[in-house]
């Protein structure tokens, strides 16, 4: 019996096979057809059918089943739209060495007791967002990115305490955003006015 994991990987897979030998190229294009559509939000966020259009026109063939089971998997509070960060986080996978030691080095900023938690209160006055991609691209104001990223870390967050696996988590999403490691490491030391 194959567990929902393996399935999930199977698919990625079946995407990323899809994609080979231009990978990054056509995740940016992927990425711009899913921003021109009209129900991509603030939220980084495009409905179902949006979403299998923009696989089909860049190439990537699903069956029914794969479909569902993707679609089932990243509308996760069943809303009827998809998180397009979360799949690309899913495409690209984890941020290499060199960006995880910057995202590591942000979060190390708040935690200096070591306790293996940060408190998103701590955030304030520190928190720069100028140079955050849905910034630069027009999305959202700064303030609103603030808003944004508080937001994320209180939904099903009811302690206020932000683990380091759940920071990991979050900036591998931004990171799947970002083509080149320079920018998103100078992203980072922005953001956190790290040094």
């Amino acid at each position: 019996m194959i567990t929902p994991q393996e399935q999930l990987d199977i698919i990625i897979k079946k995407i990323t096979k899809s994609l080979l030998g231009k990978q990054q190229t056509t995740i940016r294009t992927l990425g711009k057809t899913f921003r021109g559509f009209e129900s991509f939000d603030k939220n980084n966020r495009i409905d179902k059918d949006e979403f299998l259009i923009g696989l089909k026109q860049n190439g990537v063939v699903l069956t029914k089943f794969q479909t569902d089971f993707l679609l089932n998997y990243l509308d996760r509070n069943r809303d009827g739209s998809i998180d397009v960060a979360e799949f690309f986080y899913l495409i690209r996978g984890t941020p290499n060495e060199n960006r995880m030691e910057v995202i590591v080095q942000a979060f190390k900023k708040f935690d200096k007791d070591n306790l293996g938690y940060i408190v998103a209160d701590d955030f304030k006055g520190i928190f720069n967002a100028k140079n955050h991609p849905k910034v630069t691209r027009g999305e959202l104001t700064e303030d609103q990115a603030y808003i944004e990223l508080l937001q994320y870390f209180k939904e099903g967050n009811k302690s206020g305490h932000i683990t380091l696996n759940e920071w990991k988590e979050y900036y591998a999403a931004v990171s799947a955003d970002i083509e080149k490691d320079d920018n998103f490491i100078v992203l980072m030391k922005e953001t956190w006015r790290l040094k």
